[in-house]
């Protein structure tokens, strides 16, 4: 479980928001909205590990991530899958460079086996046969998609995933929605920031979602029959 108690965030001297309070358990699916500028990017940095905030603090399996080291800790950050909003400018690497560059996915499988995976990856995602294609010659849907291909390929527990749906194109939003929910069915916890709820999903608790700050938090419906 990811846990962030009382959390506050100060960008360019000024106050984003202070005293939020989150909990995502394993096998959910949450989206977190919010308008451009509120610091949904910021708020992601800070629950994955990598953004101490300026109050509070996020606890993972009842270690915290900000005071003190544990191996705890460095497990969640290597088990965590991260999509950005900004697609990094890799000068001349291929989406084949993307796969190798994700960490050390896959070093026990046969190199057969590993491009198998990565076509199959890459098929599901709408872009099959792209591995020698230069990144720089993407589009920001294809970038989106093939970004998520990689971290999938790692197999994370975890999965933060900044603008993916506003990014990957509204014809992939409901085969993203049903390929999140069955990782959710997996076990996968998977965290997305997105300026509005995908009108197509279906949310597990309200509406219009639960009010935190300038933010809203929805919880997808997960299981087959959408009861969650």
């Amino acid at each position: 479980m990811i846990e962030a108690f009382h959390v506050g965030a100060v960008s360019r001297g000024r106050k984003l928001w202070d005293g939020i309070d989150l909990a995502f358990d394993e096998g959910e699916v949450c989206v977190l909205t919010g308008p451009a500028g509120t610091g949904k990017t910021l708020l992601l940095s800070i629950l994955r590990g990598e953004r101490r905030p300026d109050e509070g603090d996020v606890v993972v399996g009842g270690n915290s991530l900000y005071r003190g080291d544990s191996p705890a800790v460095d497990s969640f950050r290597s088990s965590s899958g991260i999509v950005p909003d900004a697609f990094p400018s890799i000068s001349g690497c291929s989406v084949r460079d993307l796969f190798l560059l994700s960490r050390t996915a896959g070093e026990s499988i046969p190199a057969g086996e590993r491009d198998e995976r990565q076509e199959k990856l890459l098929s599901m995602m709408g872009i099959g046969g792209s591995q020698d294609w230069k990144l720089s010659s993407l589009s920001v849907t294809e970038r989106a998609r093939v970004a998520l291909a990689a971290e999938l390929f790692r197999g994370p527990k975890y999965l933060f995933l900044d603008m993916l749906i506003a990014n990957a194109g509204g014809e992939w939003t409901d085969m993203l929605g049903g390929l999140f929910r069955a990782l959710a069915r997996e076990g996968k916890t998977i965290l997305l920031a997105e300026r509005t709820f995908p009108e197509r999903w279906k949310a597990r608790s309200g509406e219009e979602g639960i009010a935190m700050g300038p933010f809203r938090l929805f919880r997808l419906a997960v299981s087959v029959d959408g009861t969650r």
